[in-house]
């Protein structure tokens, strides 16, 4: 009887432990503060869980070197909260820095008297694509999330309009590209000023 609740506990402590909160060192340790909303890119095909779990249904497959946004500053259980390309839960051991990006570019490559000239804020409900150009068939360097800062590469703003219309504006970070900001003669935009 001692021996089985002895065993037991052994196997809670085993269990607590495996499920402690784990900082992602490829993520967190380089960046040194906050990462949410940062790109990430897949090691390896891997998949995007419902859950905290590889046990819980697989919402996307992603192929090597597809991005993720992070959703949150800490893993958990060896997973984390990503924001897009769906809403869900990755390994982090399946996670690396992507080809060719720095965890703490300039922000602002073009200063200007004001540092916040640049910023831009994401009201896009469902985040936005940044593309390697201003064209919905150009490649996908990243995605940022929903209320997410981006930082334009020029102020004022550096863009482009596409045959049907959408207005493509180019960021310098979190990741270097382009992204919508909506169509023209159509009421709305999907950046404001940063506050």
């Amino acid at each position: 009887m001692i021996q089985n609740i002895w065993q037991k506990s052994l196997s809670a402590l085993t269990i607590a432990a495996l499920s402690a909160p784990v900082i992602m060192p490829a993520v967190h340790a380089q960046t040194g503060g906050a990462i949410t909303g940062q790109t990430r890119c897949a090691k390896q095909s891997t998949a995007i869980f419902a859950q905290r779990s590889a046990a819980s249904p697989v919402i996307r497959a992603l192929s090597e070197n597809q991005p993720v946004t992070l959703a949150e500053n800490t893993a958990e259980g060896g997973f984390i909260a990503v924001s897009a390309p769906v809403r869900g839960f990755i390994q982090t051991v399946t996670l690396r820095l992507c080809p060719g990006s720095n965890p703490n570019p300039n922000p602002n490559p073009n200063p200007s008297p004001n540092p916040n000239a640049t910023c831009r804020r994401v009201t896009q409900s469902q985040g936005l694509i940044v593309r390697q150009s201003g064209n919905v068939s150009a490649p996908v360097v990243g995605s940022v999330a929903n209320n997410a800062q981006v930082f334009l590469t020029t102020n004022p703003a550096t863009t482009s309009v596409d045959s049907t219309g959408r207005i493509w504006v180019r960021i310098a970070k979190p990741v270097s590209g382009w992204i919508s900001n909506g169509f023209q003669n159509v009421p709305g935009t999907n950046l404001v000023n940063c506050q």
